[in-house]
């Protein structure tokens, strides 16, 4: 069951960093990690939190992060033609850019541009997803504007199996396996994806130009193999756990200088906690990620051309103190050490920079009330020292009615693309800030739970285009306000699940483009999921929808509201074999999420899966 709720935190919690041993050995739908660097109940949580589970993503038969990700309370995607394509994850309006993406803790993405390529994580090697909506910079440093997405990896203890195919020539497969006792567990899997694809882009080329800028009416594949391993001990006085994700594929799609991709996504931890005392405790965390890209153009005759290589690396090192104080308050403390790398064809002023950054949280129970309080001090090699606080409030009314309250300052740093591209960078550039503000109510008496929340983010220094210097520039404001709701209900054997995100993005610039909407958030957008268990079948039927939006800063380009309906329905073969038919976009809507990029019209898929229980 997936769970949307709000609450506040309680000091009365695990101790450790990005708590594995909380996921690996306990309830991990009741967790989350995220929120605080602290594991706690959802409900304790000051902000709205969102977590899929893997049973979610079984049931929804997703075979991308980005369709996984599509119709989350506050969360909207851009997709330039289907599998494997370019995906951009929008949260309660920040862009690409200033979300904070960690895969088992570690920050993953691209160092060069700065987002992270959703579209190459392979849905089927993610065990849960924590969707935090709302600043963390100051716990996490730089791009935590809009919020914090962390996707855990596979665990399992049983073997497992499945296999699937469908539209677009689309087939996969995968297994995995574990081994565990009191102390110790192991677990592998593996999956390959390859689907032969459909036309990306309905472009043309320049001049008159649009879209990809080119004409390939052909079918653009997409092919993925990764495999993830885990492994762990642990004892009477902490524990250990290493963890591994790889990722390797090709992906085609229409382009003028490039239209073909092979690519590398790994990412590689290591943690342990050690439990000084009872109520002290000592966490470290080590890490790498690595996005690598080879980018050919494809011509009609068959030659292929190497255009570019961009091999950018990610090093992450973490110390954290967590102190229990009268068994109602809880001070955390913490070192962050970030290196990021470059190598590519591209001669960039500089392939390297590294980011220290030091961090303390409190938080406490006072009767009713609730109170969390979190800074930071970054210091990076290259755009110098950045200050970052949070405070949160939550009043406790009675056992079901809570309120709360709270704020946060956050920032993103400058891309190397920005920094240091040759030809078109500017190192003199700060980074981008915001000031957050937040109420919420929320109303829990399980089986149902409710949530309402209202925000307003400003953003100054945005980094844009500047003709006068012919380079980026901070120039931009912009202002985000917003409201969201959230129902989730379980009434026997059926479920429902509602949320809708209202959205005012305004660009404040001043200018000719002041007031407009910015580019490519919808103002209305949400989910309505409703499912029922009778006998061997368990069917479901759910909604995602948005409203109309601008493709670009003019608001000239106008993309129209959509509303796609899937169906999946699963049959129980035995009490260990599973048959799982999916139609997706089941009324053939046709609909863009991108300016002339095609998505995918009505198509099947068909799954076999072998999980003991």
């Amino acid at each position: 069951m997936r769970t949307h709720l709000q609450g506040a935190a309680v000091a009365a919690v695990s101790f450790s960093l990005l708590s594995f041993s909380d996921f690996a050995g306990a309830d991990s739908d009741e967790l989350v990690v995220t929120a605080t660097r602290v594991a706690q109940p959802i409900s304790d949580v000051i902000g709205a939190v969102s977590v899929i589970t893997r049973r979610d993503i079984e049931r929804r038969g997703a075979q991308s992060v980005q369709d996984l990700l599509r119709g989350e309370t506050g969360l909207t995607v851009t997709n330039a033609g289907g599998l494997g394509k370019l995906s951009y994850v929008f949260m309660r309006g920040a862009d690409a850019e200033q979300i904070l993406v960690l895969v088992d803790g570690v920050r993953v993405g691209s160092v060069t541009s700065g987002t992270t390529p959703f579209e190459y994580l392979p849905v089927d090697q993610i065990e849960r997803i924590e969707i935090i909506r709302g600043p963390r910079s100051s716990l996490y440093g730089s791009d935590a504007i809009g919020g914090v997405i962390q996707i855990f990896t596979r665990k399992s203890n049983a073997p497992s199996f499945s296999v699937g195919a469908g539209s677009h020539e689309t087939y996969t497969a995968s297994a995995s396996f574990g081994l565990a006792n009191d102390t110790t567990w192991l677990t592998a899997s593996g999956n390959r994806i390859a689907s032969e694809g459909y036309n990306s882009c309905a472009g043309a080329p320049f001049p008159p130009g649009g879209g990809c800028f080119t004409d390939e009416p052909d079918r653009d594949g997409y092919e993925n193999t990764s495999g993830t391993l885990r492994i762990g001990h642990r004892w009477r006085a902490g524990e250990v756990e290493a963890t591994a994700l790889y990722a390797t594929g090709t992906n085609e799609y229409d382009g003028t200088f490039a239209n073909e991709t092979d690519f590398v996504e790994r990412v590689a931890t290591l943690r342990a906690r050690f439990d000084v005392s009872e109520r002290w405790s000592l966490s470290l965390h080590a890490g790498e990620s690595a996005d690598h890209q080879d980018n050919f153009l494809n011509d009609p005759v068959g030659g292929k051309t190497r255009v570019s290589i961009f091999d950018t690396t990610r090093r992450h090192a973490s110390l954290q103190s967590d102190v229990l104080f009268a068994g109602l308050h809880t001070v955390s403390v913490g070192v962050d050490y970030l290196d990021d790398r470059i190598v590519s064809d591209t001669a960039f002023e500089a392939t390297s920079r590294d980011n220290v950054g030091l961090f303390a949280q409190y938080q406490g129970a006072f009767g009713a009330h609730r109170l969390l309080a979190s800074a930071r001090h970054d210091d990076n090699e290259q755009y110098g020292r950045y200050e970052t606080g949070s405070l949160g409030w939550k009043w406790l009314l009675d056992e079901r009615w809570a309120v709360s309250a709270s704020w946060g300052k956050a920032f993103g740093a400058p891309t190397f693309n920005d920094l240091y591209f040759p030809g078109f960078s500017n190192p003199d550039l700060r980074p981008e800030s915001s000031h957050s503000y937040e109420i919420g109510l929320t109303w829990r008496a399980l089986p149902v739970a409710i949530a309402l929340t209202a925000f307003q983010r400003n953003i100054d220094d945005l980094i844009v285009y500047d003709a006068a210097i012919a380079a980026p520039n901070n120039l931009n404001r912009a202002r985000i306000r917003g409201l969201e709701g959230d129902v989730d209900a379980t009434l026997g054997a059926w479920h429902l699940s509602f949320g809708v995100t209202a959205l005012d993005p305004r660009n404040r610039t001043p200018g000719a483009d002041f007031d407009n909407y910015l580019p490519r958030r919808p103002r209305t957008s949400g989910h309505f999921e409703i499912g029922r268990s009778f006998g061997r079948f368990d069917g479901r039927v759910r909604v995602n929808a948005e409203g109309a939006r601008y493709d670009d800063v003019g608001n000239t380009v106008r993309l129209g509201s959509f509303a796609v309906v899937d169906l999946v329905l699963d049959y129980e073969l035995t009490p260990s074999w599973t048959l799982q038919g999916r139609i997706a976009n089941a009324l053939d809507r046709d609909y863009h999420t991108v300016h002339l990029y095609n998505q995918d019209a009505r198509n099947v898929f068909v799954a076999l899966r072998y999980q003991p229980r």
